[in-house]
């Protein structure tokens, strides 16, 4: 009797002994990237043809060409300043479908991807 209840002692301080109390913390990745987004017009007054910034242009951007094409689920939305851009940092996602939509001008579209840690630089010209 007594060989047994020390080997039942001995087995029990084996399992906890075993037991592993510490938690693994899973990290997940954060994507982050910026998009720079231009927007260009050719003025033809005055008898020449000068590439110049558009401003008062609305930039949508979405995660499918099917949201842009429907109008709807925007993740993002700025007005292009007076220099023709608009910049949105810390994206959480590695592809965008842009739409670009100006009161008289009428709409452009584009798309482009953003790599992790980034810079992506879009053109829109109108």
């Amino acid at each position: 009797m007594k060989h047994l209840f020390i080997s039942f002692l001995l087995i029990s301080v084996f399992f906890i002994a075993c037991k592993n109390d510490s938690q693994v913390d899973i990290v997940k990745p954060v994507h982050s990237a910026t998009l720079q987004v231009t927007v260009l017009y050719t003025d033809t007054t005055g008898g020449g043809s000068v590439v110049k910034p558009l401003s008062g242009v609305t930039i949508y951007l979405y995660l499918s060409a099917s949201d842009r094409a429907n109008s709807q689920n925007v993740k993002y939305t700025k007005v292009v300043t007076d220099s023709g851009k608009a910049s949105f940092t810390q994206l959480p996602d590695d592809y965008y479908y842009i739409l670009a939509s100006h009161p008289t001008r009428g709409t452009q579209k584009s798309e482009t991807a953003t790599p992790n840690n980034s810079t992506s630089y879009e053109e829109i010209d109108y």
